[in-house]
C-alpha cells in the first residue's frame, strides 16, 4: 500500500471542501496535480510545501503546509464583484474549521488542526481577474 504525500491529502481535502460549496458551483476546482487545462472560472488549489512545525518533534506526522489557493475568473463574462464575492466564499468556507477538520476525518489520510489566512493578493492578467489566497494548514497523518 503506498502512502499518500502531505500535499496530495492537503490538495484533495481542500479541494473537496469547496467543491462542497453551492455558491462555487459554476467554478472548476483542481488541485495543483491536474493535468486538466485552466477553464474559467476557476479555482486551483496547490500546496506549495509540508514542513516540520516548530515545537513538535520530527518522525510523528505532523506538517505545516503551505497552500497557495487561486481564483481566476473571465474580465468579459465577470464583472469585478462576482469575482471578489467568489474569493470571500472561498475565505469563508476555509474558515470553517470543523468543516473542514470534518473532511479531512471523511478521507481518513490526515487530521487537521488549524488553518491560518497568511496572504491575500489581488492581480489582473491579460483577460482575467486572479486572486491568490496563501494559507498555512497544521495537520498529522493518520497512522498507517
Amino acid at each position: 500500500m503506498s502512502i499518500k504525500s502531505p500535499l496530495s491529502i492537503i490538495e484533495d481535502a481542500l479541494a473537496a471542501k469547496l467543491t462542497a460549496e453551492t455558491s462555487l458551483a459554476a467554478y472548476h476546482i483542481n488541485n495543483g496535480e491536474t493535468a486538466d487545462e485552466l477553464q474559467l472560472p476557476s479555482i486551483v488549489v496547490a500546496c506549495e510545501s509540508a514542513n516540520y512545525p516548530t515545537g513538535f518533534a520530527q518522525g510523528l506526522g505532523n506538517y505545516i503546509c503551505q497552500v497557495s489557493i487561486g481564483v481566476f475568473t473571465q474580465i468579459d463574462d465577470t464583472p469585478r464583484a462576482t469575482h471578489r464575492a467568489a474569493v470571500q466564499d472561498v475565505l469563508g468556507s476555509l474558515s470553517d474549521l470543523p468543516g473542514l477538520k470534518a473532511v479531512f476525518t471523511a478521507q481518513g489520510d490526515a487530521s487537521c488542526y488549524d488553518i491560518t489566512l497568511t496572504g491575500l493578493q489581488e492581480g489582473r492578467g491579460e483577460r482575467c481577474f486572479d486572486t491568490t489566497i496563501n494559507f498555512e494548514v497544521l495537520i498529522v497523518l493518520s497512522a498507517v
